[in-house]
């Protein structure tokens, strides 16, 4: 399997983190032919297939996915198969860089996958769709892909004071009063959660908790034992630490990091060394 990671052109480097491309042609034994899980994290995506259709699945029902579409930020866990060869490409946008390629509010993309058909002009998405099936190396994939964001943005103000209060949120990895955050920005704490959604995409509150939940993952990986996680990411007890971990992931926090063996996808992307700028475990 195929596996690379960008840093975007600089042009967008205020909005994107970075770009992942994904490809396998073999016609049997291809990656994802498993279910793998795509976990919560603060990156908004732009999704494009230029091999076969993926499926999200959903309890036992199967639906396929659109060619190319948005997938706003997750609450919990969302479950992809292949249907046959991989040809991906996934713009991983920074918190709040969406909203400066869509005119639509960002809140509505939250735990949705949404056909770029119907939010960008759809002979515009038909001939990027096209292009790329019709590339015929990655370099350009790239170009087709920068060439359609450059046809799509929007030069929208971004919101500096939410934008501030996100990267705080990050670097205390998670836990935080919203309400003390707030008075440091000189803000009410309504103003806050009003301005987070509409730039964000959620609440302060969920934002932190995913942020929190992405570092305990970060810190089981490095051998942290689970009492001390919870007291470094602020959880009252184990208890609240695994109910958390198990909305976003589906299972517990023993059987998730028991798990010895991962879809060929996960593991391609958590062995991978070129980090993006926000290091979150996307798949499971």
């Amino acid at each position: 399997m195929l596996f690379h990671q960008f840093l975007p052109q600089p042009q967008w480097s205020e909005h994107i983190d970075s770009i992942l491309v994904q490809e396998d042609f073999s016609t049997i034994n291809f990656a994802n032919r498993n279910p793998v899980k795509v976990l919560p994290s603060t990156l908004a995506v732009i999704g494009i297939q230029y091999g076969n259709p993926m499926k999200v699945v959903t309890n036992s029902r199967e639906d396929l996915l659109s060619t190319s579409g948005i997938t706003g930020l997750q609450t919990t866990y969302k479950t992809y198969k292949s249907t046959a060869s991989i040809g991906t490409i996934l713009i991983r946008f920074k918190p709040g860089g969406l909203t400066s390629f869509t005119p639509y509010p960002i809140h509505e993309f939250r735990d949705a996958n949404v056909d770029l058909k119907l939010i960008f002009p759809a002979h515009f998405v038909s001939e990027m769709e096209h292009q790329l099936h019709e590339a015929v190396n990655m370099s350009e994939r790239l170009t087709i892909v920068h060439k359609f964001l450059l046809s799509v943005y929007r030069h929208h103000k971004a919101d500096e004071m939410i934008r501030q209060m996100s990267r705080q949120i990050q670097q205390q990895s998670g836990p935080i009063s919203i309400g003390q955050l707030a008075g440091q920005f000189f803000a009410s704490k309504r103003t806050v959660e009003r301005r987070f959604k509409d730039f964000i995409g959620i609440s302060p509150k969920k934002f932190a908790n995913i942020v929190r939940f992405q570092q305990a993952i970060q810190l089981r990986k490095a051998g942290t034992n689970y009492l001390d996680i919870v007291h470094a990411c602020n959880f009252s007890d184990h208890a609240h630490f695994a109910h958390d971990f198990k909305t976003f992931t589906g299972c517990s926090p023993e059987r998730f990091f028991g798990s010895e063996v991962q879809p060929e996808l996960a593991r391609h992307f958590n062995d991978n060394h070129t980090k993006p700028l926000i290091q979150h475990t996307m798949y499971h």
